[in-house]
């Protein structure tokens, strides 16, 4: 899929940035019933929306993404949303190998640096 989120929706491409800041997600049904799910407070740390600042929606699952339905949403205060999007990207990244580039070193630092002014 080009220039639209992955299959499993964690990519954030322009087709999602441009959903979320639509209409069509802020009045989505599901995300509406996620909300009044919540009464007001975070489904985690269940601290109220008034101290927490606003609550933000969640896609606890991207297999319906732009057609979401009841249960796809967890409303969730900024820090715990913060958290649960780190705790799923070390997860999904925790067993890749970092790719090494092949980079001609500038300078051998191997060598003792020289201090010129002595």
């Amino acid at each position: 899929m080009t220039g639209g989120p992955r299959r499993d929706g964690h990519g954030r491409g322009k087709r999602y940035r441009r959903y979320i800041a639509s209409h069509a997600w802020r009045s989505n049904p599901a995300r509406l019933a996620a909300l009044a799910a919540a009464r007001g407070r975070c489904r985690l740390c269940f601290g109220r929306a008034s101290r927490v600042g606003r609550l933000e929606v969640h896609h606890a699952t991207y297999r319906r993404l732009f057609r979401e339905r009841a249960g796809d949403l967890i409303a969730l205060c900024p820090d715990c949303h913060r958290d649960v999007e780190s705790f799923l990207r070390r997860r999904r990244y925790a067993h890749r190998r970092p790719i090494r580039s092949d980079v001609v070193c500038l300078r051998d630092v191997r060598r003792a640096l020289v201090d010129p002014t002595r």
